[in-house]
């Protein structure tokens, strides 16, 4: 009895090995068309860039006007991205705020936006002085209106978090329109 229900395993192990090592079959006909999707967002999000100087002559700050093809509204989000570096061509952009520690102590590189304009500038815990200024800083604002965030938190979050334009496109589920102003 036992080699018998030994053989019927090995019979049955055979079986399913060989039968699933063949070539697949023809692809079958297409289902029935889905139902049709909510429509799309009216607004998509906006990018333009600019540079900014941050020097002790301007108080370490620099404001720039959100062009006039941007309307914002208070329950949108404003991103901003530097550029870092071009690595073969390509260009790296670091979210903004960047934090810098040197030997005078932490600083940082942020900034803030309204409705009308968006304000880069330095912060420090230590007195800013000539040798922390930066120019022709180049600084991509991208504008997400509040129709992509569904008024959901979580959603606001991760856009806040998104690390990279190509990211925060990956979370709105859109690409990101680029605004040229100059």
């Amino acid at each position: 009895m036992k080699k018998l229900i030994k053989f019927l395993s090995a019979c049955t192990i055979i079986f399913l090995l060989l039968t699933s090592c063949g070539e697949r079959g023809p692809v079958g006909p297409e289902g029935p068309r889905g139902p049709q999707g909510p429509p799309g967002p009216e607004v998509i999000p906006t990018s333009f860039e600019f540079e900014a100087d941050l020097l002790q002559s301007n108080g370490f700050e620099f404001f720039r006007d959100i062009p006039s093809g941007i309307e914002v509204f208070e329950s949108d989000v404003m991103l901003a991205y530097v550029l870092e570096d071009i690595d073969d061509g390509l260009e790296v952009w670091r979210k903004l705020p960047v934090t810098e520690f040197n030997n005078r102590g932490t600083l940082l590189l942020d900034f803030d936006f309204t409705f009308v304009d968006i304000r880069i500038f330095l912060d420090a815990n230590y007195n800013l002085g000539s040798a922390d200024q930066f120019e022709g800083l180049l600084i991509r604002a991208v504008h997400v209106p509040a129709a992509f965030l569904n008024n959901s938190m979580a959603m606001v979050q991760s856009v806040k978090q998104a690390e990279t334009i190509g990211e925060l496109e990956s979370i709105l589920g859109t690409d990101v329109k680029r605004l040229d102003t100059e």
